[in-house]
Parts: C-alpha cells; structure tokens; sequence
C-alpha cells in the first residue's frame, strides 16, 4: 500500500483547507495593488523606448554621378572617385530609423567643370560635394549628415577606338613540313576610356615565339599589348582606366607535310624528236602543301595552257604564261610561302625555219564516209607549210605529207562541202618536223557522183592559219 493511502484521514483534510485557490489571488487588494503598479512601470519603460529619437549611421550608401548639361555637352565622363559608397547619419523614430538599410537613400555628386577645360594628355580632378536624399521624402526621419561629404573624381572626354591586331608571332616548320600564317581568333579590339589615355594607344599587337620548329598544328593563348607612336609598350594600362572588349587572343597554326613536283607543258602536233630542252617552264617545280593521303597521290602538275607546235613562230622564242592549276586539298608555298599562280613556258625555235610543199590527191584519205552514197574528193591538191630545222625542212616533199579527211559529222551532207583536214607527216621527217596551219578540203556529197576516184578535180585549200 502507497505511503499516500497510509496517510490519516484527517491529514488529508487539513491540507485541503490550506491551499488558496489561483483565481481568488486577484481578489485581494494587496495583490492587485502590487501587481497593477509592476506593469505600470514596464509599460512606460517600453513606450518610452519605442519613442526615443536618436542618431543612427546607414553604412555603403553608393554614390551616383551626375553630369549638368555643360558636362554631358562636352562629352564628359568620370572614371575614378576615391570614394564610391558614403555613411549617411539620420536622426529619427528609433522605430524606424532601425529598419532603413542602403536602398533607402540616394546620394550623388553632380560634375559641372564650368570653370574647368579638358586639356592636354592627361585625366583631370575635380572635388565636388556629396548631396544625399531620401528615396521616400515622406518619411519622418531627417538627414543630418554624409561621411565623407567630398569626394574626389578623376574626368575625362569619352573615346572609343578599333584598332587591327598586330601578329608577331614567330615561329619556324622543320624540314619538310609547311606551318601556315598563325590565325588570330579576332583581327581586331575595341578600347574605350578617358580620350587622354585612349589617344596614347597607337597600335596593338601580340607578341610570341615559338622555342622549337613545328610539325603538327599548334595552338596557344597570347595577350594583347598596347604600344604608343614611338613604339613603346604601355606598361601602365590599369592606371588609364581604359577597358578592351579583349584581353587576349587565341593563336593557331596549321602545319603541313611538303612535297616538291615538277611543271609540265601539254602540248599537240609535238615530233617525237623535238628535243625538251627546247621548252622551258619558270619556273621549273614548286613546292606543295597538303595532307600526307592527298600529296601521295601527286607526281607533277600539268599546265592550263596546251601549247599547240601548229601555231608556233618558227626562228624565234614562243614564249606563253599559263596558270598553275593546284589539285584540291593543296597549296602552293613556294617563292618564301607566297602562293605563285602562274608559270612562264618558253618553247625555243631558234634554228627552224618554215617551208612550203604541195601534195597530191593521192595522199588524201576519206575515213567514216556516209552510209549511201559515194562522196568524192574534189582537192586534187593542197599546199601545206611545214617547220623544221632549216637543215631538214627544206628537203622535204609533198610526199612525206599525209591528209586525212574525217566524214563523221556529215553522215547527212549535200553538195560541195569544204571539210576540216588533218595534214601530218610521214617518215623520218615526221621525228623533227610538223605541219603548220589548219586546213581544209572539197567534198563533194551529191548522190550522184561517180564511183570511181574519190580524188579528182581542181580546187586547192589554202592553209588557215
């Protein structure tokens, strides 16, 4: 049994009639004069507290400057105050002063050189005054001060240039490798700032060297720097306040295998026996650039312009410029890296002279006649001019030329037509000697020509040339 249930009866009882009930405290007098005099004085402390008016300091109050017409007119701008927030010190409600913050307030200097030129090279400096103001002029709190109340701006006119990017990179390829001109990710910066500073800023470069000869692409990070007219770097660029839209370019430089081939002049109507030597291309070979799969596929590279020994001066230097074609996937480096598109052929004829011989009807041939009927020939001589060592040329007879007559494009023709020719010549003389000259023959297509020679008549072609 609990020490509780142990308990007399009568102690319990007693108990009960002591203890005074809570809510009788407040019926009696003493108490209620106690208790309403404790919260008298606490509530007067507090209305007293929340009504004090006092000095409090708002801190980084940023300053915002402000150009007068005359300033704005002269195109002015400040670009260094050695203050830029201020302290604002209010007195006011201390209920309300304590919840003003920075935002609260606006404080400013106004820039008004009146009495001030913008000369010579450099920023001027100019002391002016900080003002500052309520965002809310309503509110019941005044300013009574601003720390520092002066500041010092350094100003300037506004000026804004764009200036190329010099490249002096240096750099070199090892022995059969070709490294292009480095590419710069920009060509060219924008500077602004104070137009003292600005104007000193003559030209820009970047500046490199690359320590070993490259065989393989290359890419690096170069800064800018800035040189004045004598060509001095302007090593105190932070102090000019001036800004760049760049502070540094990225480099690149292509590198290529190389590959040195020979020029070649196509010719037609060339003798087997003209000596090469005879013809000269400048220049000789050039030096390509290209992937190592494209170059392989390369031994030479042929000319554009065909030279044709028909239309050559015999006696003299023939000379010709043609355009040296690039295969895709390469270029040409040669002459120190500058690309040359053409090329010089002379063909030397010295020594050669040019004769005429006739030939025959008999030395005329018909190839791809028309199906029906029976064209016929009606050249029964032609005079054809030849060139040749002068030695040889004029031994030459109408019997060493051949001429061949080709009717594959006038399967459908009538009458007398004059058909292109082709003169050559046989034998030995053929090895030195061609044909000058284009030429022409009659054929006759009526359909009722004779078949019997198909080279009778009397009308010579002369050459066209």
């Amino acid at each position: 049994m609990s020490e509780e249930k142990k308990r007399p009866e009568s102690e319990k009882e007693q108990e009960r009639k002591n203890r005074i009930p809570i809510g009788k405290i407040f019926y009696h007098n003493t108490f209620v004069l106690a208790f309403s005099f404790v919260v008298a004085v606490v509530t007067w402390f507090l209305m007293a507290a929340s009504s004090t008016e006092r000095d409090i300091v708002i801190s980084d109050v940023p300053v915002e400057v402000r150009l007068s017409a005359a300033a704005e007119e002269e195109g002015l701008q400040v670009f260094q105050m050695n203050y830029t927030t201020v302290d604002v010190q209010v007195s006011g409600n201390n209920m309300l002063t304590s919840q003003l913050t920075a935002s609260d307030f606006e404080a400013f200097v106004t820039l008004n050189p009146t009495s001030t030129k913008v000369e010579g090279n450099t920023l001027q400096k100019m002391t002016l005054s900080v003002s500052a103001v309520k965002q809310n002029a309503m509110a019941s709190y005044e300013i009574v001060g601003v720390t520092p109340n002066e500041v010092t701006v350094e100003y300037d006119r506004y000026q804004e240039v764009n200036l190329p990017i010099e490249n002096n990179i240096q750099y070199s390829s090892e022995t059969g490798y070709f490294a292009s001109t480095p590419v710069l990710s920009a060509d060219n910066v924008t500077i602004s700032g104070p137009e003292s500073s600005v104007s000193r800023i003559d030209h820009v470069a970047v500046n490199y060297q690359v320590e070993s000869p490259l065989r393989q692409d290359t890419q690096f990070t170069c800064p800018l720097v800035l040189y004045d007219a004598n060509n001095q770097v302007i090593s105190d660029v932070d102090s000019l306040y001036i800004e760049m839209n760049l502070e540094s370019v990225d480099v690149s430089i292509s590198v290529l295998p190389t590959k040195t081939v020979s020029l070649v002049a196509p010719t037609v109507h060339q003798p087997e026996g003209f000596s090469q030597s005879r013809i000269q291309i400048e220049p000789a070979e050039v030096t390509i650039a290209g992937s190592t799969e494209v170059l392989s596929g390369i031994s030479e590279i042929k000319l554009n312009t065909v030279i044709d020994f028909a239309q050559l001066e015999p006696g003299s230097n023939n000379t010709f410029t043609a355009e040296i074609p690039l295969p895709s996937g390469v270029r040409n480096i040669s002459a120190v890296g500058e690309e040359m598109s053409n090329a010089t052929i002379t063909v030397n004829l010295n020594g050669y002279a040019e004769a005429t011989v006739t030939t025959s009807s008999s030395n005329i041939q018909v190839i791809n006649p028309p199906a029906s009927g029976n064209p016929e020939v009606t050249t029964t001589s032609l005079e054809v001019t030849v060139v040749g060592p002068e030695a040889q040329v004029t031994r030459l007879t109408g019997d060493a030329v051949s001429v061949q007559v080709d009717l594959s494009n006038f399967q459908t023709a009538t009458g007398t037509v004059e058909v292109p020719a082709t003169v050559s010549l046989t034998g030995s003389m053929a090895e030195s000697c061609w044909v000058a000259g284009e030429y022409t023959v009659s054929v006759n297509f009526s359909s009722t020509a004779s078949s019997g020679s198909s080279a009778t008549g009397a009308l010579a072609a002369a050459p066209q040339e």
